[in-house]
């Protein structure tokens, strides 16, 4: 075999004994050269041929085979125009030699840019291999292209030596040439080539024996039944068509007579309505006459009345004349004119009795008020003065009941009072809103000063603070680095507390003063001059411990024996402080010292003794735990400030609520003046009245409670007659208006009568026979009812019909006049109302049995077709493998139904559905649910369109459709079946039958070694195996009269290189700077030399 630019493989010519090992690591080219043999011998050079060995996973191409692709995607024949040769050397039993091969022209990286042709010759391959080199350097040596090729080919005067136009003459002849007859032969070979492990006996005799399609080609029987849906749907589109246009028809005609119904009533109405105005007419006509008599009537007595009420008034005036002579009725009218006068003044002093009472009840509830807190310092009224200006109130409430009496000049005294009261209280008011004001202010202040003191800040001013701040600040940048500035206070510890006030009293603003080391007090010093002016700084000072010298110590203890100091550079200062202050618990030792002090504050220095400021030890700065004393000392005045605050504002709202001055003015007091005046002028009125009825006599009384009777009983009469008049009058107007009234109506009647046609088709009995106008009414309503009830029924009825008729036209898509009036569907119901229907069964029918036909020879007979296939391959591969012997084994391959599927398998392979009819057979009849259970799910595949049930239903049918669903397989190995076992044993057990059927099943599609070919290629098949079993095939290859190249593992090689006849090496190096790939002999001799040298190195 003769290899040119083939992967990495530049030229290289390779010679095989019957039985050859090709070995080699991976990735050294043995696939290349077994896929360069298998496009010579299959005449393909499609990517399914190459490197199929290694899991079935594809990894070259013909354009990586002929550029030589690297694994880093880069090629060793990137550049220019090259051809590449694979070329087959063959030598039959008689000793002919003759070559099948391929020439590839490439000028670019794709398969657009690369050309080839197969070609045959009866001839050896030449000496000059196919390459031009004739007086050529090694770099100007050309390989033959396909025109240089063809032109080799056609210098032989025989049809042997020629290029091939096709791949499938190609073929053709090879069969020919190599006698071969089986139309298997490149399936098989192909499968004996790229054969892997597998452990499904079924997918193994599906892929390698049985050479069937597993899937049907179900399109034609799908289109079959695709046209019986399609009738199918038609005659029940027909169908459906008659159904609607049957509910349209009898809609149409119930409103048909609808219409008839309601034109029968549109004529009764109109009668009813004609007559219904003459009876009307009539009965308004007769009222009118009888509302006219009665009002004649009712003049008549109206003019009587008239008459009777004159006499009756005339006797009144004559009464009532003879009344006024009579004394006591003088005196009477007087007295009621007394009367009058002392209900008006009455009136006016009870209203200023009542304000007097709730005035006074005001003003003492006020005063009461006052009274309970005039002992307030804050209100600084005068003792009692409240008490007094009470009794004065009461005394005024008391004398309300005789206020004619009412001490007016004192009431004024109690105004006066008020008012200056009210005034201060005032006064009062504004000041407690001022204090509690200030209270809240220095509240906020306190809890402000808590907050810090919580957070661990002693409350030191801010101007302090600041100085701090700016001189570390400053200090910290002059020398680059932190320095840190302290305050004295929080250097010392008070260690005796009975002591602190004395302490904190002493040093006062020096226990403030700011702490540097003494290395930068100088610098401080300068900034400080700096500062005083730009921060407003003059108070605070800044310690210079280094020449702080304490003075002598004293005999006793002083105030530097009762503090800690944290800082050794500042004990000095400290002492110098506090070490010259002796303490003295004893006045008698007060004296003994320049400087000395007591516990409570008092300080001799001096020549003299005074108390210390508390302002200045009030707040405790110095030490760590001044500031819970702080804090202990501002809780105590927040709560004293709480109360002090609820105090004054219970204070304020009492005052707020005071108003004095509103209760009496100017105004109020002149009306009590004027009611005094009118209380005394009531008096005066009594006295008159009094006066008047002593001077009636009783005879004039007598006489003048006679006359009042007779009044009285006058004027009963004289109402009497007038309540009759007035409902004369009232009748006499409603009678006019009915007359008005009937009038009009009458007037209106014979208009509308004069202008009213009779009806057409005269007034029926049932309605003329009515003599009452409320009969008439309620016939009327009656027919009024019905009537509105059908328009309104037909109205519905109308446009469900063209919604039924434009629901026809959407359903079935025409377009037919929808409207009451078209004649269409009336036209279309007669046409399907007639045999259309019948046809379409007719027709669906007929295509139902086509479908059917269809389905059975292409479901049914197509599965039991290959079903027999397969058994018939089982049996011919069973057969061959009997002739040989594998050792101590006997394989036998078993193929049976499979159990799941007992009744489809049963349906399928049915002798009966030979040449028969399926829906005329007992085996429908029989089996009637099953067949169209299938026959539903292949042809539901055309209509669904739900994307997820498609794909569930698709997997079905081709699961259906496929006859390995309805067998099983299965191996027996001297009688016992491999089917159980086949997945727990040794890899080299489980698929031996596998491979004796694979090298059967290519011998059986050899004609014979009688000149024919009788090559086996395999590559890697042999892995799993063990030594033992290899060997076997080998012996069995042999006794078949094979000759085989054999892809084997390196680790087996020495151990098996025996029984081969030549073992082959596929080794690559670079060269270059490119890499190539040679094939070398291998002898048992380079076995032991590599052994020993991994012995060395071990």
């Amino acid at each position: 075999m003769l290899l040119i630019n083939w992967l990495y493989y530049e030229k290289v010519m390779l010679d095989f004994d019957d039985i050859v090992f090709l070995s080699g690591k991976t990735g050294e080219g043995k696939s290349a050269l077994i896929d360069a043999m298998q496009i010579v011998i299959l005449g393909k050079t499609d990517k399914s041929l190459f490197n199929k060995s290694a899991n079935d996973k594809t990894t070259r191409d013909l354009m990586g085979y002929l550029k030589g692709k690297y694994k880093n995607g880069t090629y060793k024949r990137d550049k220019g125009f090259f051809s590449s040769h694979l070329c087959m050397q063959f030598e039959d039993e008689k000793g002919q030699t003759y070559c099948f091969g391929i020439v590839f022209d490439c000028e670019g990286a794709t398969r657009n840019e690369m050309d080839y042709r197969f070609y045959m010759m009866n001839h050896p391959i030449p000496e000059h291999e196919f390459v031009e080199s004739d007086g050529l350097l090694d770099h100007e040596k050309r390989v033959y292209d396909i025109r240089r090729m063809k032109k080799f080919l056609d210098s032989f005067s025989d049809r042997g030596c020629r290029m091939f136009t096709t791949n499938t003459d190609y073929r053709n002849y090879f069969k020919q040439r190599m006698m071969i007859k089986d139309e298997r032969f490149f399936d098989v070979f192909k499968m004996a080539v790229a054969y892997t492990p597998m452990m499904n006996i079924s997918e193994f005799i599906v892929k390698n024996i049985c050479q069937e399609e597993e899937d049907l080609n179900l399109e034609e029987m799908q289109e079959e039944i695709q046209d019986y849906r399609q009738m199918k749907e038609q005659l029940e589109t027909v169908q459906s068509k008659k159904e609607q246009l049957q509910i349209i028809h009898d809609k149409y005609m119930d409103i048909l007579q609808d219409k008839e119904r309601f034109d029968t009533l549109a004529i009764e109405q109109q009668a009813i309505n004609y007559q219904m105005m003459v009876l009307e007419h009539e009965q308004v006509v007769a009222s009118y006459h009888q509302h006219n008599e009665e009002f004649q009537t009712l003049k008549q007595q109206r003019a009587q009345s008239a008459a009777e009420y004159e006499v009756v008034e005339k006797q009144l005036e004559e009464i009532k004349d003879k009344r006024k002579d009579n004394a006591a009725d003088i005196l009477e009218r007087k007295i009621q004119n007394c009367q009058n006068q002392w209900d008006i003044h009455h009136e006016d002093v009870s209203v200023v009795s009542e304000q007097l009472i709730q005035k006074g009840k005001d003003l003492d509830e006020q005063l009461e008020t006052l009274e309970d807190i005039e002992d307030e310092e804050l209100l600084a009224l005068e003792e009692g003065i409240s008490s007094t200006q009470r009794l004065m109130v009461r005394k005024s409430i008391n004398q309300v009941e005789h206020l004619e009496r009412f001490d007016l000049d004192e009431y004024k005294t109690l105004y006066e009072n008020l008012q200056n009261i009210d005034e201060h209280v005032v006064n009062c008011r504004s000041n407690l809103k001022n204090a509690l004001v200030k209270q809240q202010e220095e509240m906020k202040e306190l809890l402000v000063k808590k907050q810090k003191l919580e957070n661990g800040k002693k409350p030191y001013s801010k101007q302090l603070l600041l100085f701090k701040e700016e001189l570390q600040k400053r200090l910290s940048m002059l020398h680059q680095k932190e320095i840190s500035v302290t305050i004295l206070a929080d250097h010392i510890t008070i260690k005796d507390e009975t002591w602190r006030n004395a302490i904190e009293g002493y040093i006062r603003n020096q226990k403030l003063n700011l702490i540097v080391d003494e290395a930068y007090f100088m610098d401080a010093y300068r900034m400080y001059r700096s500062m005083k002016n730009e921060l407003d700084i003059h108070t605070y000072s800044i310690v210079d411990q280094a020449k702080a010298k304490p003075g002598p110590d004293l005999d006793t203890t002083t105030l530097y024996d009762h503090v800690e100091v944290d800082r050794e550079d500042l004990k000095p200062y400290v002492k110098y402080l506090l070490g010259r202050v002796a303490c003295c618990e004893k006045e008698a030792d007060i004296r003994k010292y320049h400087t000395s002090i007591t516990p409570d504050c008092m300080l001799y220095s001096g020549y003299a003794i005074s108390h210390m400021n508390p302002n200045h030890y009030k707040i405790p700065f110095i030490g760590a735990d001044s500031l819970e004393k702080q804090l202990i000392e501002v809780e105590r005045e927040i709560k004293e400030n709480q109360q002090h605050e609820a105090q004054l504002q219970q204070l304020y709202d009492i005052v707020k609520d005071i108003h004095i001055a509103y209760v009496i003015n100017d105004d109020f007091i002149r009306q009590v003046e004027a009611a005094m005046t009118k209380a005394e002028q009531m008096n005066a009125l009594e006295k008159e009245m009094k006066e008047l009825k002593d001077a009636m006599t009783p005879q004039s009384l007598q006489e003048l409670m006679d006359i009042d009777e007779q009044i009285k009983a006058t004027q009963k009469e004289r109402n009497r007659i007038y309540g009759i008049q007035v409902e004369q009058g009232s009748n006499a107007k409603q009678l006019e208006k009915e007359i008005t009234s009937d009038n009009k109506r009458m007037q209106e009647l014979e208009e509308r009568l004069k202008q009213s046609e009779k009806p057409v088709y005269g007034i029926p009995d049932s309605i003329a026979n009515i003599k009452e106008l409320d009969k008439m009414i309620q016939r009327k309503q009656q027919i009024d009812s019905q009537y509105k009830h059908l328009e309104n029924s037909l109205g519905i009825d109308q446009m469900e019909l063209k919604s039924q008729k434009e629901q026809y036209n959407l359903m079935f898509r025409i377009h037919l006049d929808p409207s009451f009036a078209s004649e269409d569907y009336e036209r279309e119901y007669e046409k399907f109302a007639q045999n259309v229907v019948e046809g379409y069964i007719e027709k669906c029918h007929l295509a139902e049995q086509k479908a059917y036909e269809c389905f059975q020879n292409n479901f049914f007979n197509a599965l039991n077709s290959k079903i027999e296939n397969v058994k018939m391959q089982i049996d011919r591969l069973n057969r061959s493998i009997k002739r040989h012997q594998f050792g101590r084994s006997q394989y036998e391959f078993v193929c049976t139904c499979n159990e799941d599927y007992r009744e489809y398998y049963n349906l399928i392979t049915n002798k009966e559905l030979n040449g028969h009819n399926l829906l005329n057979t007992h085996v429908y009849e029989e089996n009637e649910e099953l067949i169209r259970e299938l026959f539903d799910k292949i042809s539901a595949l055309s209509s669904l369109n739900d994307p997820k049930a498609y794909h569930e239903l698709e997997k079905e049918v081709k699961m259906l459709s496929r006859f390995t669903t309805y067998l099983k397989f299965d191996i027996l190995e001297n009688g016992n079946s491999l089917g159980k076992t086949i997945g727990s044993s040794s890899g080299g057990e489980t698929q031996t039958p596998f491979y004796v059927a694979v090298l059967v099943s290519l011998f059986s599609v050899y004609d014979g070694p009688a000149g024919g070919l009788q090559l086996a290629v395999f590559d890697e098949a042999f892995d799993k195996m063990d030594n033992e079993r290899i060997e076997e095939c080998i012996n069995l290859l042999k006794s078949l009269g094979f000759q085989a190249i054999i892809v084997t593992p390196t680790d087996k090689i020495s151990n098996l290189s025996r029984v081969a006849d030549m073992t082959l090496i596929a080794t690559s190096d670079e060269r270059n700077h490119q890499r190539v790939s040679t094939v070398t002999k291998w002898t048992q001799k380079e076995a032991i030399h590599e052994q020993a040298s991994e012995a060395v190195i071990g």
